[in-house]
């Protein structure tokens, strides 16, 4: 059942009321700004509407209390909570900033404020994840950047990151593709509409995503329907080879319904969603390893997405910060299958990402995937920093700045993964106390944190207002800024790794 905002049967305006496209919104204080959240950008994905793309959402009567995030998109959460979340699940959240003014009788969010625009995407292997998440709650953030700050939720998993109608047996017009593409697309149009009701500027807005997140923001990259509406893009560890091609999707489509076959109910337009959220775990577990670079769920090759990001002149001229954390996947080292094993399964990837060429990286830098660190070392760079250097390099007008964060804590060096995958999100997200952030602090580090956070929010709040972060861009000398409590600029930290990731194919 949803858990958004419900309508209150008034439309008496308040100062804590805005007008938008759709309806009334009745937002709350919280730390250092004003909140909307839950709020509706599309219809309910229900019923005829599952397996098909956003539809904007219907003005409403009254006033919506957007008093808190909606549902988790149909997802498994953990062992302790299980399968979680509904399909009632496309809503976005808004924190604003406290103007520096106490406001009188009028509203408290100055509407002439013209502050840029972040659109937030979250993280999850495009299986899992949610706006709602405390981590990505955005009030620190958004003070810091003096930015209008939209977390949305997208359909993840099956219902929303598989192209189904690829399938041998199934109607290719009953299952649209890219329905979590769409999902995106209609709610930065949403946002777009409504920047000003928030004291946004609709001509600055900028789109941020990390990991999954920021493979979306790299697919939007690409695709025609943000032309004219983006200002900047923002990939943090983007996965960004994560696109399939239509071949790739009619393979994953016929996988899920093999798959599938062993339900009672085996029809995807029918089951219960938890059901699909079974099969999401399902493919993405045969898949593991023979899915390729792109992994099991990504966007797909069509009218949304006419190339891969990562194709040559794929990408919209707009300015492009991008960049990842030094150690990604080193936590790889904590799997629990044998050594042996996960040297195995680490060159089947390289030959599935690139059989001519991989191989022989991971036999060079790498040391052919023998040591446990040096197998997640090698998956981390070629799901993350190999992408990440390919579309600053092709960025189509050089407007693009690299970055990596360098910073370890005393119980990430004792664990022995350093700069870990997602440990910027608390860093620029204000929030230690969650996603990465206890466990990296769990023996100390908290002013070095600290420290990193401030270089870090300035460089962000630089590129959301002015389109630029302030230090060399990439192409000009493979230039990467480095953070690790300070920060400095470094010309081609790596070459010869850099060299030899640019020769291997990854678009599949």
């Amino acid at each position: 059942m949803h858990q958004g905002p419900h309508t209150l049967r008034t439309t008496v305006a308040d100062r804590w009321t805005v007008t938008t496209t759709t309806g009334d919104l009745r937002g709350h204080a919280v730390n250092h700004g004003v909140a909307f959240r839950g709020v509706p950008y599309a219809e309910p994905p229900l019923g005829a509407r599952r397996f098909r793309r956003a539809v904007p959402k219907t003005p409403w009567e009254g006033t919506l209390l957007a008093d808190r995030p909606g549902d988790y998109c149909s997802q498994w959460r953990d062992a302790r909570h299980g399968w979680i979340g509904s399909e009632d699940c496309l809503w976005l959240n808004v924190v604003v900033p406290r103007s520096g003014t106490t406001p009188g009788t009028g509203g408290v969010i100055d509407e002439e404020a013209n502050r840029p625009v972040v659109v937030y995407l979250h993280g999850g292997s495009n299986i899992h994840g949610s706006a709602r998440e405390p981590l990505l709650s955005g009030e620190y953030f958004a003070a810091a950047t003096d930015a209008v700050y939209v977390a949305v939720n997208y359909r993840v998993g099956v219902l929303g990151q598989l192209a189904l109608g690829h399938a041998d047996s199934l109607d290719t017009d009953r299952y649209e593709t890219n329905a979590g593409l769409s999902d995106i697309i209609t709610a930065i149009e949403w946002v777009h509409a409504n920047a000003r009701c928030f004291g946004g500027d609709p001509s600055r807005i900028t789109v941020m995503g990390e990991s999954s997140g920021g493979a979306m923001v790299t697919a939007l990259s690409a695709s025609p329907r943000m032309d004219g509406l983006i200002a900047g893009f923002i990939a943090q560890s983007p996965a960004g080879a994560m696109v399939h091609s239509p071949d790739q999707a009619r393979h994953l489509g016929n996988t899920a319904l093999d798959i599938f076959s062993e339900r009672p109910d085996a029809n995807p337009l029918s089951a219960p969603h938890q059901d699909l959220a079974w099969l999401t775990e399902k493919l993405n577990a045969a898949s593991w390893g023979t899915a390729g670079i792109a992994g099991a769920f990504a966007p797909v090759i069509d009218d949304l997405l006419p190339q891969h990001p990562l194709e040559p002149a794929a990408q919209l001229d707009v300015p492009l910060l991008i960049g990842t954390n030094l150690d990604e996947y080193v936590l790889m080292r904590w799997n629990r299958v044998s050594r042996r094993a996960l040297q195995g399964q680490t060159q089947g990837f390289a030959s599935l990402i690139d059989g001519d060429r991989a191989p022989d990286i991971l036999s060079r830098f790498y040391s052919d995937g023998r040591r446990r660190g040096d197998a997640g070392r090698f998956i981390g760079d070629a799901l993350f920093t190999a992408p990440s250097m390919r579309l600053a390099d092709q960025h189509p007008s050089g407007r693009a700045w690299m970055y990596r964060l360098d910073l370890s804590t005393p119980s990430l060096n004792v664990s022995g993964i350093g700069a870990t995958h997602a440990l910027d999100l608390p860093i620029l997200f204000g929030r230690y106390d969650s996603g990465r952030g206890p466990g990296a602090l769990a023996l100390g580090g908290r002013d070095r944190m600290a420290a990193t956070t401030t270089v870090m929010q300035q460089r962000w709040r630089r590129f959301i207002h002015r389109g630029d972060p302030g230090w060399t861009p990439y192409r000009d000398g493979f230039a990467t800024q480095i953070f690790d409590a300070g920060e400095q600029t470094v010309a081609d930290p790596v070459p010869e790794l850099r060299e030899a990731w640019s020769q291997v194919r990854l678009t599949g």
